[in-house]
C-alpha cells in the first residue's frame, strides 16, 4: 500500500516531456532573497513534495484523462525530492547544481534556471525523480472512470477537491483504485518527446539536515517540516508505517469550503475504510492555539465518528501541534475530551484543558 501525487498538467507536449524523463516540477515564483514569505505559494508547494516517499505513485491528470509516471524515487524516510540550483533558499543551503532547466521551453530570465511564463519569472526549484514501471507508466483512464470508483464513498477525498490545484496527495485508498483501473485499461499515452532536455548527472537530494532548527513563519512551513521528517512526532503517533497527505478533506460534501485537516497520516498495517479515513489527523497552528482549534477538532471528530464504525473511530487519533495552548473548558465543546490530545512545541509536552 502506497500513497499517490495527483499533479494537473495544462498541454500534452509537457506530458510527454515529463514521462520520458521521469520527472515532474511544479513552476514556481523563485525566491532569491533569503527566507521565503509565510503567505505565498512556497512553502506549501514544499508541503505537498514532503508528503513524497519512494515508492509513492505519480499521476498526471490532464484533459479528464489520468496517466500513470511511476513511483518516486529517491528518499524512503524524510521527504523524497530533489533540489534543482539556488532558485530557493533551500537550494542555497544546500548549494545545489541545476540539473533540470526549462529555460529553453519559454523565454530565459537573468538568473540561471529562471524563466518567463505568461510575463510571470518562474522556476523549478524542487523536483520529483519517478521510476517507469513498464507494465504501467503510460496507461490512461478517463477521469470519470476514476470518480465513478469514488462514488461508493460517502465523504469527499482528495481528487474530488483538486479543482484549482496543481497538485495534491492521494490516500492509500484512491491510489489502489487508480492504480486497479489503470492495470485493466488498453488505453496508452506515448512515452516519446521530440524535445531534448535532459537531466544532469549531478544533483541534490533533499535531506532532513537542511531543516534542522528551522524557526517556523507560517502553518505551510510547519507542515513542510513535520511532514518532511515525521521524527520529530513519532512519540506522539507511534512507530507505524504511514502514508503522508495534507490538506485533507474532513467534512460532508459541500457546494465550496469544505474542512481541510492539515495532516493526515493513513496506517499501512492497520487501514480504515480501505486507506481512505485517517488514522492520525494533526491540526497545526503556528501561534497559541485557542478554544477554535479545539472546536475544530471536534468539527472532524463529529463527522468521522458519523461515517465509521465504533471499532474504526476508535482507532482514530486527533492530534493538535501548537507552541502553546490557551484553552477554557468553558468555551469547548469537550465531548470528545479523552480523545484529542493536544502537544506543545514549546514546552515538549502534552496540554490538558484548564476548568
Amino acid at each position: 500500500m502506497n500513497g499517490g501525487l495527483f499533479i494537473t498538467l495544462y498541454d500534452e507536449k509537457t506530458l510527454s516531456l515529463y514521462l520520458k524523463e521521469s520527472v515532474y516540477g511544479f513552476l514556481m515564483s523563485p525566491v532569491l532573497q533569503a527566507q521565503a514569505s509565510g503567505q505565498g505559494v512556497h512553502y506549501k508547494a514544499l508541503a505537498d513534495y514532503a508528503c513524497a516517499r519512494e515508492g509513492t505513485h505519480v499521476f498526471f491528470f490532464l484533459d479528464r484523462k489520468i496517466v500513470y509516471g511511476g513511483k518516486v524515487k529517491g528518499n524512503k524516510k524524510v521527504a523524497s525530492f530533489y533540489l534543482n540550483g539556488l532558485t530557493s533558499p533551500l537550494g542555497r543551503k544546500a548549494n545545489a547544481p541545476l540539473f533540470w532547466d526549462e529555460s529553453n521551453r519559454y523565454v530565459p530570465a537573468g538568473t540561471l534556471g529562471t524563466f518567463i511564463v505568461n510575463e510571470k519569472t518562474k522556476a523549478q526549484p524542487f523536483i520529483l525523480q519517478f521510476t517507469k514501471d513498464e507494465n504501467l507508466s503510460g496507461k490512461m483512464i478517463s477521469s470519470d472512470e476514476l470518480y465513478f470508483e469514488l462514488g461508493q464513498f460517502s465523504y469527499p477525498l482528495p481528487s474530488n477537491t483538486i479543482q484549482g490545484m496543481s497538485f495534491c496527495t492521494l490516500t492509500p485508498g484512491e491510489t489502489d483504485i487508480a492504480i486497479t483501473l489503470l492495470q485493466r485499461s488498453s488505453k496508452t499515452f506515448g512515452l516519446s518527446s521530440s524535445e531534448n532536455i535532459t537531466l544532469g548527472i549531478t544533483q541534490s537530494l533533499f535531506s532532513e539536515s537542511l531543516i534542522k532548527g528551522e524557526t517556523y513563519i507560517s502553518e505551510a512551513h510547519l507542515e513542510f517540516c513535520l511532514l518532511a521528517d515525521l521524527q520529530s512526532v513519532q512519540h506522539l503517533i507511534g512507530n507505524d508505517d504511514y502514508i503522508l497527505c495534507r490538506q485533507v478533506p474532513i467534512s460532508p460534501f459541500k457546494p465550496y469550503n469544505m474542512d481541510r485537516a492539515d495532516i493526515c497520516l493513513y496506517s499501512v498495517q492497520n487501514p480504515i475504510k480501505q486507506g481512505t479515513i485517517p488514522n492520525v489527523i494533526i491540526e497545526l497552528k503556528i501561534g497559541r492555539a485557542n478554544f477554535h482549534a479545539y472546536n475544530q477538532m471536534t468539527g472532524y471528530m463529529d463527522w468521522l465518528e458519523r461515517i465509521t464504525d465504533a471499532n474504526e473511530f476508535a482507532r482514530i487519533l486527533p492530534l493538535i501541534i501548537a507552541p502553546s495552548f490557551y484553552i477554557k473548558k468553558k468555551k469547548i465543546n469537550a465531548k470528545y475530551q479523552s480523545r484529542i490530545k493536544m502537544y506543545s512545541l514549546d514546552d515538549k509536552s502534552y496540554y490538558t484543558v484548564s476548568s
